[in-house]
């Protein structure tokens, strides 16, 4: 009796030392990140919050722009969908964690059924219950992996957002640049063509040489290429943007139109996205804990470090409890007979050999998280190193529109007085378009540097992860600022 006692309670006593073991370890401390990177996702994942950033620019075109691409994009439908992937997938985890019912019922009529000979009529109905008690962790760990995935793609879904403003944002930006160059190489054209006419006037009456009737002519020839190549520039920030926008490029042709070329003198009529007036000081640190990209690296780590303890959990033993409950009846002739059944108890499973297939399983999964915490370093580094380059390209941005656009003033004021003096009969025409396409020199380098500078703020938005408020700038500690250098 004594023996056969024990070799009942063998298995109950491997079961709870097995409970008593320690559950896996966490991750290494260094793999954490700091509380911070867990705020919550830029603007509350608020559509309108996100796109309000862009009225800083001071151009109802562009903002409206970032909305539609947001409602219309193939691409954030993608996104969208892979996250309705994954949650669906979390929520099938934390089901596995509740007990299984199920209820089957059958009916059959025939000769010689279940060997009871002549016609019979037989009927069956069983209701089924099974639950995997999950004694170290293993179903919950998974559970949680599932959910951290979840909302690693919830991250990647509005890192998607951001990125696709940033894309709309930086098509803009080089769209209505390429028309005002556009605008500006049709007015150097026109007045090249007006000097290369009075060349040619000039060699025919033997005042000007023909090698300095050929350069003038050469200037034309390039003035005329360059307004075709910013017309094409243009036709191509444009089906970029109907690309990211999911619409043809014919709607928002008509939507974006630019003004057309005054058809004389030195009238500029088409203008740019300015980037925004507030200067940046100091950019809390907290503020990189609002890119997606981060938060989903993050979660991956966390999903990484919970699926190593499931794994860790599947070499322990597994205990189950199963019940069911039914009842048969049988009618043949006219008589019936009816059986019920019923069954409840547990099992218990025990690892003893696979061929090292759990060890490898649980190797695995460590090596899998510790990718994730060197993904995560990674990217935060990168990070960091992004907003850097950012706030440097800014602050030289602005250096250099200062510069260019005292230049183009002093031009303007010259082409002012040259056209007054050509009115006067003080100067020749060609003296006066000369001076104008001079001008429009200094007036090309100030659209350039307007455009890098618009799209080093852009670039800014992208590495913060959506931009910021002055309301997070106001709530965030003064130690924790990166000063923009």
């Amino acid at each position: 009796m004594t023996r056969r006692r024990l070799l009942l309670a063998a298995p109950l006593l491997a079961l709870l030392a097995a409970c008593a073991s320690a559950p896996p370890a966490a991750p290494p401390s260094d793999t954490a990140i700091p509380a911070a990177w867990r705020s919550p996702l830029p603007h509350g994942g608020s559509t309108a919050a996100l796109s309000a950033w862009w009225q800083a620019f001071e151009d109802p075109q562009l903002a409206r722009l970032v909305e539609r691409a947001q409602a219309q994009s193939p691409t954030l439908a993608q996104a969208a969908a892979h996250r309705r992937q994954a949650e669906a997938g979390a929520a099938q985890a934390r089901a596995a964690l509740l007990p299984e019912l199920s209820v089957n019922a059958q009916a059959q009529r025939g000769r010689n059924l279940g060997g009871v000979p002549g016609i019979s009529t037989q009927g069956s109905a069983q209701f089924n219950a099974s639950w995997e008690i999950d004694l170290f962790g293993g179903q919950r760990a998974a559970a949680a992996a599932e959910s951290a995935q979840a909302t690693a793609a919830t991250a990647d879904w509005h890192a998607a957002r951001v990125s696709l403003a940033a894309d709309v944002a930086s098509a803009y930006v080089q769209l209505r640049l390429a028309q005002a160059r556009e605008e500006s190489a049709e007015l150097d054209l026109r007045f090249a063509e007006q000097i290369a006419g009075w060349a040619r006037q000039q060699q025919t009456a033997g005042l000007l040489s023909a090698t300095d009737a050929a350069i003038l002519n050469t200037e034309r020839a390039i003035a005329s290429a360059n307004r075709s190549q910013w017309r094409a520039e243009a036709q191509i920030a444009l089906q970029t943007l109907a690309l990211l926008c999911g619409e043809r490029a014919e709607a928002l042709a008509a939507d974006l139109a630019p003004p057309a070329v005054a058809t004389e003198g030195l009238e500029l009529r088409r203008s740019q996205p300015r980037a925004p007036a507030f200067g940046v000081g100091a950019l809390p640190a907290q503020l990189l804990a609002q890119r997606p990209d981060l938060a989903a690296a993050h979660q991956r780590w966390l999903a990484t470090a919970h699926q190593q303890r499931s794994v860790e959990a599947q070499r322990w033993p597994q205990l189950s409890l199963a019940a069911l409950a039914g009842e048969t009846r049988l009618r043949v002739g006219g008589g019936s007979s009816n059986a019920s059944l019923w069954a409840f108890g547990p099992s218990l499973s025990l690892p003893l050999f696979d061929g090292g297939l759990r060890a490898a399983r649980s190797q695995g999964a460590e090596a899998a998280a510790e990718e994730a915490a060197a993904a995560l370093q990674a990217q935060w580094q990168t990070a960091v190193a992004e907003v850097e380059e950012s706030l440097q390209r800014v602050t030289a941005g602005a250096e250099r529109e200062r510069e260019v656009d005292a230049v183009r003033r002093e031009w303007e004021g010259i082409a002012r007085r040259t056209g007054a003096q050509a009115q006067a009969g003080l100067q020749s025409g060609t003296q006066r378009n000369a001076t104008f396409r001079n001008a429009l020199a200094a007036y090309d380098a100030v659209l350039s540097v307007r455009a890098e500078q618009s799209l080093a703020w852009i670039r800014l938005y992208r590495s913060l992860g959506g931009g910021w408020n002055s309301d997070a700038l106001a709530n965030t500690s003064a130690p924790n600022t990166a000063s923009a250098r």
